[in-house]
């Protein structure tokens, strides 16, 4: 199953959303479901995104735009529920999951899944209305209701706690929270809490890990609003978890799929050189080198032409997980795009020895690849050129860096093929 065909196999709608640096937005990918949703073409939201903007509720709008800027601003994951109307005027809710950043250029990017919540919000609405509808919600709802006392004691579980989580409820209750709670995410639900207090109304949700009677962790997001007693003398909290452990596990998915090219399972080249410029910068502060292999298939292109496009992404997997292993634990190999490939080997040290390892690497790279290839019985042969530059030896900057690597690369392709030459001298951008 390639990507589309995963992404558009889910319930809600996954997105990338980027805000230029002109100000204005645009979703270089939507899923089609948006179509059957607000009628806007996704080739419309491709160039310009005000007009699904346009239909975010006026009382949640700004909220929603700086919000959801201040996460992308300081590359933190951002989820809310907020309304939007369709154009027929039906008002529903939706609730988006997402990681934003901040590119190189200024511009704000959002990758993220948007969900229709629009029938839990309706039993929402039901379970505040009465304590009669409330009882008869709970023993019938997907989600686990919950109260927690002030001291952080639960003191009621709705049946899902035992469906979802294995736990008996009457052993569970008069038991603390944290009992259940992963250690990393118990301080962030008590500054919720306190939040829920300090507003006296319901807040924004959590989320958090809870231990599964198995052993294992669940990912839950949970809702609280805080509750007087009749008498007037305890308040207690009323809250709704969620099971959201799949929408995770999809979120994983999808940042994986933009940061990995989808036929080798290696990093794209985007995400090599974040990783790369990021490296370059620790290696200056710490006196470190590090050096970069450009690599070239040999004969690859006889391979499509003579057993199709399918036998040639079967040998590029192939490469791929021979390149892998010639490798460190520390070092990055990326599928730079066709059959060229990029290694970076990090933290080489001491300085004098840095060209001799990546020669080493190399040849042992090239050894490896020049050995056959059986797919679908099929004897195949191909061969790599392969071009080093190191850091500080031969460039000093980063588009020096790859620039001598790629000439290198060429000098071997254009000295008879399946050989590893070193870059001559220092390149640089004067």
């Amino acid at each position: 199953m390639d990507w589309r065909t995963f992404i558009e196999a889910m319930p809600g709608v996954v997105y990338r959303l980027k805000k230029h640096p002109d100000g204005h937005f645009s979703l270089p990918y939507i899923s089609p479901l948006i179509v059957e949703w607000f009628g806007i073409p996704t080739a419309t939201l491709e160039q310009d995104a005000e007009s699904l903007f346009a239909l975010i509720h006026e009382d949640d709008f700004d909220e929603v735009i700086a919000s959801s800027e201040h996460s992308a601003l300081n590359n933190t994951d951002w989820n809310r529920e907020f309304r939007m109307v369709k154009p027929s005027g039906e008002i529903i809710w939706l609730e988006a999951f997402d990681h934003g950043r901040t590119l190189d250029d200024g511009s704000l990017e959002w990758t993220g899944y948007l969900n229709d919540i629009t029938e839990r919000k309706r039993l929402e609405r039901k379970l505040a209305a009465s304590e009669l509808r409330f009882r008869t919600f709970v023993e019938n709802a997907n989600d686990i209701i919950y109260t927690v006392s002030a001291e952080g004691e639960i003191t009621y579980l709705s049946p899902n706690w035992e469906k979802l989580l294995g736990y008996s409820i009457q052993d569970s209750l008069d038991t603390s929270f944290t009992e259940f709670v992963h250690p990393d995410d118990v301080s962030r639900c008590y500054r919720f809490l306190e939040s829920v207090l300090a507003e006296d109304h319901k807040y924004e949700s959590v989320e958090y890990r809870v231990r599964h009677a198995r052993g294992y962790w669940q990912w839950h997001t949970s809702t609280a609003s805080m509750v007087t007693s009749e008498d007037g003398l305890n308040k207690y909290y009323l809250g709704i978890a969620r099971d959201v452990t799949t929408q995770k596990k999809q979120m994983e998915k999808i940042a994986n799929m933009a940061h990995h090219d989808m036929l080798t399972g290696l990093p794209n080249r985007t995400f090599f050189g974040e990783t790369l410029e990021h490296n370059l910068s620790r290696a200056t502060r710490k006196k470190r080198a590090l050096a970069l292999l450009f690599i070239d298939l040999d004969h690859f292109k006889p391979v499509n032409d003579n057993h199709g496009h399918a036998i040639g992404d079967e040998l590029l997997i192939a490469v791929a997980g021979r390149m892998r292993k010639c490798l460190r634990a520390g070092d990055v190999a990326c599928r730079a795009g066709g059959d060229e490939f990029i290694v970076l080997l990090n933290d080489l040290d001491p300085l004098d020895q840095t060209q001799d390892f990546a020669v080493m690497i190399a040849e042992r790279i090239r050894e490896e690849l020049a050995e056959p290839f059986d797919i679908e019985q099929l004897h195949l042969s191909v061969t790599a050129s392969i071009g080093i530059a190191s850091f500080p030896h031969h460039a000093q900057k980063l588009g020096d860096l790859l620039r001598a690597a790629d000439h290198a690369m060429y000098q071997a392709k254009n000295e008879g093929r399946n050989c590893v030459r070193l870059a001559h001298s220092e390149t640089s951008d004067s």
